[in-house]
């Protein structure tokens, strides 16, 4: 027989999940499936529980720092942070007052490249 309750023995595999998921998000090739499925997670109110909060920060860190680089999806990755900034309500006051990922988001866009056939040198 288990020793483990249930709701332990659930609470760990959603964390070890999480961990997985976290580390699927630091890789350009897996960013999009690993982001979408903690999009999808993350419509969940359960998933803004106190036992998940710390491993579900640590994947909004990554997000925060890889989305806007080369080879990530930034919308997504906007999307996840709206998403979880939503529901900031739902975490404790230091995760949604002190960290800057739940604060209200303004879209970070990248750079765009200069049209083509016109430099930065070129006169209109």
């Amino acid at each position: 027989m288990n020793s483990i309750p249930s709701m332990d023995r659930h609470i760990q595999q959603t964390n070890d999940r999480l961990l997985c998921i976290k580390q699927h998000l630091q890789n350009p090739a897996n960013f999009q499936t690993a982001a979408t499925e903690l999009l999808d997670w993350c419509g969940d109110p359960r998933a803004f529980q106190r036992p998940f909060e710390q491993s579900l920060m640590g994947c909004l860190t990554v997000v925060s720092r890889v989305a806007a680089q080369q080879g990530f999806d930034l919308d997504l990755g906007y999307r996840l942070l709206a998403v979880c900034a939503a529901n900031r309500d739902k975490f404790t006051p230091k995760s949604a007052g002190e960290t800057p990922l739940l604060r209200p988001l303004r879209r970070v866009s990248r750079p765009r490249p200069p049209p083509v056939g016109r430099g930065p040198f070129d006169l209109v």
